[in-house]
């Protein structure tokens, strides 16, 4: 059975707490992906480390 908060076991670094959200139910793995790249753009444009050009441009990569 799946928990609610897989990146909430004790003892995980950054990057496997967030492996293990993103990829804990296959059904989920691709709408959790792009929820978190999506919070985590936001993030970086407010804090000036990318402008909103630079994300639609790498987006314009990723949909061509």
């Amino acid at each position: 059975m799946p928990t609610q908060n897989p990146h909430r076991t004790a003892g995980l670094c950054t990057s496997g707490k967030v492996y293990n959200a993103l990829t804990e139910l296959k059904s989920l793995e691709g709408h959790r992906t792009a929820k978190f790249l999506s919070l985590l753009a936001q993030n970086l444009v407010e804090q000036g480390l990318l402008s909103e050009e630079e994300v639609v441009a790498m987006l314009d990569q990723v949909v061509d």
